[in-house]
């Protein structure tokens, strides 16, 4: 039985507190022995549930802890520039990001928030548009997608180094290729549910047989189309 069943039976008992019965309930929830779950862990348990069941807590650990000046992206950052310190909070601007995407998601998708496959789905590309979201603050912060890396050391240990894309510019192509797959993810699945709406795309010559077909079946017994032509000498 679910913790939400329990509570919604128990609270028809009107016996204690919507804090109370959901304690009660998880108390109920069996859990393996090897979890060693206290009674104190289970209110831990119970607050966790809160915050996982709210609209948005999916992404509760995706923004970054802010640290104010010693923030990596610190010096990229309007927040500080404009004299407000977040620190010791998650980064608003990444929260902003998150609230907002997945707004833009649930429009362009028409999600339905309890299928946990597309809401999982976009909870992948949110993830990967913050990811995104960091490398482009990396990179601004270079100046430029090329760096010099050290490719060996001679005998004298002078280094020798080449030109070469940036970490960071390769990390946001492969979050990118990430984030393209789950799209197509999105698509696929969507497009499997929609069932027959899916359009198939014929060879010319598959194509030229149904406009015959078409025709045939069109046409009533003994019937002649006259057609226009041009002779031609050899």
């Amino acid at each position: 039985m679910s913790v939400e069943k329990r509570m919604e039976e128990l609270r028809q008992l009107q016996a204690e507190s919507p804090e109370q019965l959901k304690l009660r309930a998880i108390n109920e929830v069996q859990m393996p022995s090897t979890w060693k779950v206290s009674a104190e862990t289970r209110g831990m348990i119970a607050h966790s549930l809160e915050i996982y069941n709210t609209k948005h807590g999916l992404y509760a650990a995706i923004p970054l802890m802010c640290k104010g000046d010693e923030c990596p992206y610190a010096s990229v950052c309007p927040l500080l520039e404009q004299g407000m310190d977040p620190t010791g909070t998650r980064c608003p601007l990444e929260i902003g990001l998150i609230l907002k995407q997945y707004e833009v998601y649930k429009s362009e998708f028409g999600l339905d928030e309890d299928n946990i496959v597309d809401m999982g789905l976009v909870k992948d590309l949110v993830d990967y548009d913050v990811q995104l979201f960091r490398a482009d603050n990396k990179i601004a912060m270079q100046g430029d997608f090329i760096e010099e890396v050290t490719v060996t050391v001679t005998e004298n240990g002078d280094e020798i180094k080449a030109p070469q894309i940036s970490k960071a510019a390769e990390y946001k192509e492969k979050i990118q290729n990430k984030k393209h797959k789950v799209l197509q993810l999105m698509h696929s699945t969507r497009s499997d549910k929609a069932g027959d709406k899916l359009t198939l795309t014929l060879d010319p010559s598959s194509y030229a047989a149904q406009l015959m077909s078409q025709v045939a079946k069109d046409m009533t017994p003994g019937q002649i189309f006259d057609a226009d032509y041009d002779e031609v000498e050899e």
